[in-house]
């Protein structure tokens, strides 16, 4: 079974690319102008988009009370 995780981003690092929305099979990030949103009900914890990113602002971070 896959580890449940959050995508959590470093905003001091993301400077909006788009990259991660470009990779995500399943639509979990939406990027506006000005900031960056993630969807945990969409996510399925492939981590693509941790790997996509080209200055690594994102990290995945264990989801507490998943089995």
């Amino acid at each position: 079974m896959v580890e449940r995780v959050r995508i959590v981003v470093n905003e001091d690092r993301c400077y909006l690319c788009g990259g991660c929305v470009g990779v995500c099979p399943t639509l979990a990030i939406e990027l506006s102008s000005s900031s960056w949103n993630f969807y945990q009900e969409k996510c399925i914890s492939c981590r693509i988009c941790v790997n996509a990113c080209p200055v690594g602002a994102l990290t995945a971070e264990p989801l507490e009370g998943e089995e």
